[in-house]
Order: C-alpha cells, then sequence, then structure tokens
C-alpha cells in the first residue's frame, strides 16, 4: 500500500509538471516568433522597404495570442527555460539598443487601429506594445491586461494532496481551492486496513462476560472527513484550518484471534485540523496535525500539485 501510494503521486507530479513545461514552451515559441518578426522589420525599415499596415497588424495579434498563452502557463519557468527566455531578450535588446524604441518608416494605419502615422515622414513606435512579453513572461499574473496600471484579480488555483499521519498510520487526500488570499479545502482519511472490533473491552480488561485475554496484539483504526478555510499571506505559504467529525478506535487481539475495540481508550466526535502548505512552483509540501474528540493529536505529511 505505501508503494501504491508513493507510485500515484509521484504519478501525478510528473503529469503536472510535464504539462506546465508544455505550456512554457509554448509561449517562449511565440515570444521568439514575435521579436524575431520586430527585428526582421526593423532590418527591412533601415533598408528603406516601406512596411505595410499589414506587417503591424499581425504582430499586435501574435501580441495578443500570446497573452492568451500566457494566462495559461501558471507557475516559474524551469532554469533552461528561464535561459531561452534570457536569450531571446538580450538579442532583441542588442538589436534595438538601450533607447528601447524601433523605427517603422511610412507605416499605414491598419484597419480599426489607431494611426500610427500622422504624417508621411519617419515615426517612432514605443517598445513597450511590441516588446510587452518579457515582462508578462516575468509575472504571469500580469499578462492579457491591456494596461500595466490596471490589477485584475488572479485566477483561483485548484490543489490535490495526498497526505499520511504519524505515528497513527492512515492515508488521506485533500483538495483546495486557492484564491489570491483566501479560499478553502476538504479532505477525509482512512487507516488501510481498517480494523472493526467485534466486542468491546476496557482498558482493565473487563468485557460485558468477563474477561479479555489478550494475545498481545493492538492496532488503532480511524477514520474523519473535515472541512475549512485557506489564507495565503504570502503566495509561496497557505495556511489552513477547519473541522468536521471522525472515529479513532484501539482494538486489542484476543487469544482467538477476534479484536476488541478497548472503548474508554478510543474517541469519536469533533475533529480538528491545521497546518501549513508550501507552494515550491506547481509542487504543494503539507505539514499538519488533526485530533479527533481533542484526545490525542496526530501529525500529518503530504505531497501533492497545484493547478
Amino acid at each position: 500500500m505505501k508503494r501504491l501510494f508513493a507510485s500515484i503521486l509521484l504519478s501525478v507530479v510528473c503529469i503536472a509538471l510535464h504539462a506546465q513545461d508544455r505550456r512554457w514552451d509554448a509561449a517562449l515559441d511565440q515570444y521568439q516568433q514575435i521579436c524575431d518578426e520586430c527585428i526582421d522589420i526593423r532590418a527591412r525599415s533601415a533598408a528603406g522597404e516601406r512596411i505595410q499596415a499589414s506587417s503591424v497588424a499581425q504582430l499586435l495579434t501574435k501580441l495578443s495570442s500570446l497573452r492568451g498563452t500566457l494566462q495559461d502557463a501558471k507557475g516559474s519557468m524551469s532554469p533552461a527555460q528561464r535561459l531561452r527566455f534570457e536569450s531571446i531578450r538580450m538579442r532583441y535588446e542588442e538589436v534595438f539598443g538601450g533607447s528601447r524604441k524601433v523605427s517603422l518608416h511610412d507605416v499605414a494605419a491598419p484597419a480599426g487601429l489607431p494611426s500610427l502615422l500622422e504624417a508621411p515622414q519617419a515615426q517612432v513606435v514605443p517598445y513597450s506594445p511590441l516588446l510587452s512579453a518579457p515582462a508578462a513572461l516575468a509575472n504571469p499574473a500580469s499578462a492579457g491586461h491591456a494596461s500595466p496600471t490596471t490589477a485584475a484579480p488572479a485566477a483561483p488555483s485548484f490543489g490535490f494532496i495526498l497526505y499520511a499521519g504519524v505515528p497513527e498510520l492512515y492515508y488521506g487526500a485533500m483538495a483546495t481551492l486557492q484564491g489570491e488570499r483566501f479560499g478553502g479545502f476538504v479532505k477525509g482519511a482512512v487507516s488501510i486496513p481498517y480494523t472493526q472490533g467485534g466486542y468491546d473491552c476496557l482498558s482493565d480488561g473487563t468485557t460485558a462476560g468477563g474477561y479479555i485475554w489478550t494475545s498481545g496484539a493492538e492496532c488503532i483504526s480511524r477514520w474523519s472527513v473535515t472541512a475549512g478555510a485557506t489564507f495565503s499571506p504570502w503566495r509561496f505559504i497557505t495556511l489552513y484550518a477547519g473541522g468536521g467529525y471522525g472515529s479513532r478506535n484501539i482494538l486489542w487481539q484476543d487469544i482467538s484471534g477476534n479484536w476488541a475495540t478497548v472503548t474508554d481508550l478510543s474517541a469519536a466526535g469533533f475533529t480538528a485540523d491545521g497546518g501549513i502548505i508550501f507552494n515550491i512552483g506547481p509542487v504543494s509540501i503539507l505539514a499538519g496535525a488533526s485530533s479527533i474528540g481533542f484526545s490525542n493529536v496526530t501529525a500529518e505529511f503530504g505531497l501533492g500539485v497545484r493547478f
């Protein structure tokens, strides 16, 4: 069961990371194409060629498409992707120099767009409209906004975490829906295997029909379902706290191989949950605690992904 738990968790993480890399690769492909076309227009303009309005219109369309791609590429670029981004950006700046301006000669106004020229002489188009992509790549949350001063709320992120309790070994799953600051979660856990008692006894060994003769074996079976709120003071840290219902039974095995529930050591009722989630890119690491009936406290550790 431990191996199955680890295999499922590793598969989920690998799938999420691979999908995230594909989104960033697509964004960088578009970014490189836009920069290459800007450099080509600069060279053609310097050679005295008249630049058609359709060329500028196509660049703006591609830039809009890039912003849409960036909205899907949440999280952070890998080291290799960051290196590629810096290489493209440096090549662009080498061509256009410190002024960061693109000179386009005799550009006619594209249909439906404001005129880029008020007179037939050469005009200077600011660097930022064609090169807003670098800022968007550095900060994906800003992608898709027409004005840099306008901040739109970030889309909620969904998270899924598999965790285990220690030292009382049990397994659980947690789902989160996190906004920019606040969100919520639901989680459930159960002992595997889950053992049920055939009869009851007390910790002094007495039963309804006399005494229990134990084999010395003991086990703990528990389950719980909880829900609550989350809060992110920083984007890489999420705090969570909530409550629900659960049951924790301590069982003793008798010499006949039957299990008895030790009622005065067992508990059932309100279950309290709380802890912290560390967010490292798309990966989430959970460290928390759970208590059933406030009779004990169990540590919980888990690993998951965010989408």
